[in-house]
């Protein structure tokens, strides 16, 4: 059992405040050191950079309008020298330009004159969490457990590790939802060693890989003599992990009867091995990931509706890579310093960029790591990665066919109960009205008139998807 529950916030975080007005540095200054947090001050962008360089602070609150270098400008240098702070920019004039080119140039958020400090308060206490995250996870990656490719800086990407600064601090379940290989294991991992359950155990179990004859004893565990075969006793996935985090990879594909025992494992925490009658209580937070829309399971009565409530307490989209291409060349750099690579050439990244990757980061982890060893100790040439990269079919192609395959698949393991236009809509329609939003920025107006249908009927599928 644990005794305590600790936050991933530093005690003293580091705060620099570059702002001309000494009001508002007065301002922040008070109600941040009432916080507990250390305050830096700068006048101008110049020197601002210079105490980031020196003082290395966890987050910087930046004034857009500075004598001298104005504060976008410094932006791009500011990170270069504070390259594990946080941003927010504040502005006298709070156009939507203002706020887009701040979030481009890495700012999380942005701030109006005159300053809200309840918001403000808000801000930087989230902003602090991520920036905590950040550290953690850094310190996880030389210390061992395994992180590698939790790496984003776009805005899809700083959401989602928002969301794990945040959720890392509690004990709710939560779900992680998105493609296969886009990096939800991951994820799991880096809440459980964020936590405070990082010195228990973290288990992991494809519930899609195990037979449904086997995945109770997985789960629960058995007596000896609980079955053929069961020459002895053996603890399973949620005893081993008393303390610490089950990671229920899959979970869309538990079968029913499987799902009316973990609901009520949900509700006890108790278990009751294979084959045993002795109950035992358990402490273990439960992580679970799928690909499927488990609504759609839900209405076709493949999937228990309160148990994906008990799962479902916080939920957390992952991105396809093909979503967020600005962290290809960056997801480069991180798989290259973890294989040993030499480097890489432009014109190879460049091919790297513009592929649709429908494997996402596990398969550019694949494509850089074949590239070092056919590159032997050089920089990776196009003629150094996977011929499916290199000489990729028509733009989309390859989505669609693995699509389809995904689609043939699952009508041929449910049967009659399959529905092509239900399946044809979960895997196509969503993936569209995800990439048309991110076209236009989340405004409905502009992605209704490029899909040719009215607002009414997009605002309902973007509720219908959960998008």
């Amino acid at each position: 059992m644990l005794a305590s529950r600790s936050t991933v916030i530093p005690t003293m975080a580091r705060i620099l405040v570059v702002d001309d007005e000494e009001s508002i540095v007065w301002a922040f200054r008070q109600f941040l050191e009432g916080l507990g947090r250390e305050c830096l001050a700068s006048a101008t962008a110049e020197q601002g950079i210079e105490i980031a360089r020196r003082h290395q602070p966890d987050l910087v609150i930046l004034d857009v309008k500075l004598p001298g270098m104005d504060g976008l400008s410094a932006l791009e240098e500011l990170r270069r020298v504070a390259p594990r702070a946080k941003f927010i920019v504040i502005t006298a004039h709070g156009t939507l330009d203002t706020a887009v080119r701040a979030l481009k140039l890495g700012a999380v958020e942005y701030l109006a004159k005159p300053v809200d400090l309840d918001k403000a308060r808000k801000l930087v206490q989230a902003a602090l969490q991520g920036a905590a995250v950040n550290r953690e996870v850094e310190r996880l990656r030389g210390a061992g457990p395994p992180v590698a490719g939790l790496v984003g800086k776009t805005p899809a990407m700083q959401e989602v590790f928002k969301k794990v600064a945040t959720v890392a601090a509690s004990d709710a379940s939560v779900l992680l939802v998105g493609e296969s290989g886009t990096g939800k294991e991951l994820l799991a991992r880096a809440i459980h060693y964020t936590s405070a359950r990082a010195d228990r155990p973290f288990e992991a179990l494809n519930c899609a890989a195990i037979p449904e004859t086997l995945l109770e004893s997985e789960l629960y565990g058995h007596e000896m003599g609980a079955f053929t075969g069961a020459v002895r006793q053996k603890p399973g996935k949620f005893e081993i992990a008393d303390g610490g985090t089950v990671f229920l990879d899959e979970v869309g594909d538990i079968p029913p009867f499987a799902q009316v025992k973990l609901l009520r494992f949900l509700e006890e925490r108790k278990l009751e091995r294979v084959g045993g009658t002795q109950k035992l209580q358990v402490d273990i937070r439960i992580i679970s990931a799928t690909n499927q829309n488990l609504e759609d399971r839900i209405r076709e009565g493949l999937f228990r509706e309160d148990l994906y409530f008990r799962l479902n307490v916080v939920r957390i989209e992952v991105p396809p890579l093909r979503d967020r291409r600005e962290d290809i060349a960056l997801l480069v750099a991180h798989f290259l310093d973890l294989e040993g690579g030499a480097g890489i050439l432009n014109e190879t990244l460049e091919i790297l960029e513009s592929h649709s990757w429908p494997g996402n980061v596990r398969e550019l982890r694949n494509a850089i790591e074949r590239g070092v060893v056919l590159a032997r100790k050089g920089p990776i040439r196009p003629e150094h990665l996977p011929e499916s990269v290199v000489s990729p079919r028509p733009l989309g192609q390859t989505d669609i066919e693995s699509g389809v395959r995904s689609i043939v698949d699952r009508l041929t393991a449910e049967g009659p109960r399959g529905s092509l236009f239900r399946h044809v809509e979960s895997h196509f329609e969503r993936a569209l009205l995800q990439r048309v939003l991110g076209l236009t920025g989340g405004n409905q107006m502009k992605a209704s008139e490029l899909l040719g249908i009215n607002r009414m009927t997009l605002r309902k599928k973007i509720e219908h998807y959960g998008l």
